[in-house]
Parts: structure tokens; C-alpha cells; sequence
């Protein structure tokens, strides 16, 4: 594994610098970190993602380990924090999903954008508390969801197209505040990583020629 993680770090610093190969990095071990706690644990586990437009130095950089929790006599659910939240290296973020939600620059390729386990981006979470988050809270959050045999979760295919996988794509990027209703700016189309997931274990590491 760590012969696996250099190599794919070395590979990617001529798709963005070192700051974007450290973030990949770190993503590759928090998705696997998150593969093997559901597995363990046989429970939904989720890698959230901080989209809450109104906390810029949160927004699409805050990444988090959560685990359900469902109790069995009320069917509450409630999340578990797994250790400590991340950062993703300064100046780096995740793409969002749609073209209508960043100002990108020109070339940028058609399928850089991520791609959740969840096309709907209503996944609500108090603030946490003694280790616990409870759903429908003030903080807004996209996810990558593993369920209890460790396999990722596909979003909903809609009508009869091509289900398709999930994909978490970084960029080299920044705020983009004012009326334009777009929070981050994506100039430089070269400066992009991805790591495409398979349903029944593994991934691909994405290099700028894997996107079009």
C-alpha cells in the first residue's frame, strides 16, 4: 500500500503541483479509511463533504468520517464522528457537481466535475457534539457513502440513462464571492485530480489525460 500511495503521488505532480498531489493523497486514505469502517463496523459509512456556501474556508475543503447510528427502540439516527476532521491542502478543492455552480476557466473538460453518492444536496447535520452529529441541522453536506458490506453507494439512475459511478474530482481553486451565486473559481483546466470509485471495491486514479 505505501509502494501504491508514492507511486500514485508521484504521478500526479505534473497534473497540478505539489499541493494537489498531497491532497490526493490524503483523499485516497480517508476513502479507504471509510471503505473498511463500514465493513468492520457493518454500518452506512460516509465521507461528508462541507457545502455550506456561506463558510468559505469550510466550503468544498472540510472533509469528515461519519458512521449511522440508528437506535433500535426509536429509530433515531444519528451519525458518528470518526476522529478529526481534514482539511484539504490550501488552494485545493473539490470540483462541484454542475458547470452552475463554479466559475471555471476556459477548456475547462467536460467531466471534471464530481460526482456523489447523492444527486440531492439536502444531507443536513448539526454541529457535533460529544462525537455525534444529528441529521437535519444548520450545516450543509455532500457525501460518499459505503454501505455495510464496504461498497460504495451509486447515486440514482435517472430515467433510463447510464447509472453512473461516483467520482470525486479536486481542483486548483478559490472564493469566488459576489452575485454570481457560483463560490468558487477554477482558472487553470491542467490543474485537476480524481479518484473514480467501483462499486465492488477498488478505484481508479484519475491524471489530467483521464479527462475529457
Amino acid at each position: 500500500m505505501g509502494l501504491m500511495m508514492g507511486l500514485v503521488g508521484f504521478s500526479l505532480l505534473g497534473g497540478g503541483g505539489a499541493e494537489l498531489g498531497a491532497a490526493q493523497r490524503e483523499l485516497l486514505g480517508l476513502v479507504q479509511q471509510a471503505r473498511s469502517r463500514a465493513a468492520l463496523s457493518g454500518s452506512e459509512t460516509r465521507l461528508i463533504v462541507n457545502n455550506t456556501e456561506t463558510d468559505l474556508d469550510k466550503f468544498h475543503r472540510y472533509v469528515e468520517l461519519i458512521v449511522q447510528d440508528t437506535c433500535s427502540t426509536t429509530g433515531e439516527v444519528k451519525w458518528i464522528v470518526m476522529g478529526e476532521g481534514k482539511y484539504l491542502t490550501d488552494g485545493v478543492y473539490f470540483v462541484p457537481e454542475g458547470e452552475d455552480q463554479s466559475e471555471t476557466g476556459e477548456g475547462w473538460r467536460s467531466d471534471a466535475y464530481t460526482i456523489w453518492s447523492d444527486e440531492n444536496d439536502d444531507f443536513s447535520l448539526a454541529d457535533s457534539f460529544k462525537g455525534e452529529r444529528e441529521q437535519n441541522g444548520d450545516n450543509q453536506f455532500r457525501y460518499l457513502a459505503f454501505n455495510q458490506l464496504g461498497n460504495v453507494v451509486f447515486p440514482e439512475s435517472s430515467g433510463s440513462g447510464v447509472q453512473k459511478a461516483p467520482k470525486l474530482v479536486l481542483g486548483v481553486g478559490s472564493p469566488n464571492p459576489g452575485e454570481s451565486g457560483k463560490p468558487l473559481r477554477f482558472d487553470n483546466p491542467n490543474s485537476i485530480a480524481g479518484i473514480l470509485l467501483r462499486r465492488y471495491g477498488g478505484f481508479a486514479v484519475l491524471e489530467l489525460e483521464d479527462f475529457e
